[in-house]
């Protein structure tokens, strides 16, 4: 499954035309240390079965090695290990989301790529506050079916990819 696109995401507030007001709410959803999460489907560039990275010193936490995709070294990185969980899934069956943070590509790796979601406006709920914890790794959350969904922001998971 490949997500390349040549769009670019719009801006906050801008007007969106009729193709990319369908993905404006749409999410790809994967599993992660048991737990179920989201992310904008503008970000995910493409998903990949699993495949042995190669580690390099002085990684930042999370950061479990690099992979050479296409031509590019993009490093990989364990989101259950950033998130606080523990991924049951044997490594060969995980699989890596590879999404864009601004100019440049970042993987991570889930146990499993769920669906794509489209969320009606209705079905969007503000993350929880957090008060005393820094910046929440959650955007918002979805309304899907009779569970929440996590959708997580890429910007606070990886502040180093997206500050220039």
């Amino acid at each position: 499954m490949d997500f390349l696109s040549d769009q670019e995401p719009q801006p906050a507030g801008s007007t969106l035309g009729a193709a990319d007001a369908a993905t404006a709410n749409q999410f790809v959803t994967f599993t992660c240390g048991q737990r179920l999460f989201g992310i904008e489907i503008m970000s995910v560039r493409e998903i990949r079965k699993w495949s042995q990275t190669t580690p390099m010193p002085s990684q930042p936490y999370g950061a479990c090695g690099v992979l050479d995709i296409r031509g590019s070294i993009v490093e990989i990185y364990d989101l259950a290990a950033m998130l606080g969980a523990h991924s049951a899934e044997e490594e060969a069956s995980k699989v890596i989301l590879v999404v864009s943070l601004g100019d440049r590509d970042v993987g991570v790796i889930a146990d499993t790529v769920s669906d794509i979601i489209f969320a009606k406006p209705e079905d969007l709920r503000p993350a929880p506050n957090g008060k005393g914890r820094g910046e929440s790794s959650v955007a918002k959350l979805v309304k899907s079916g009779d569970q929440l969904i996590a959708v997580l922001d890429l910007d606070v998971l990886f502040p180093s990819y997206t500050s220039h």
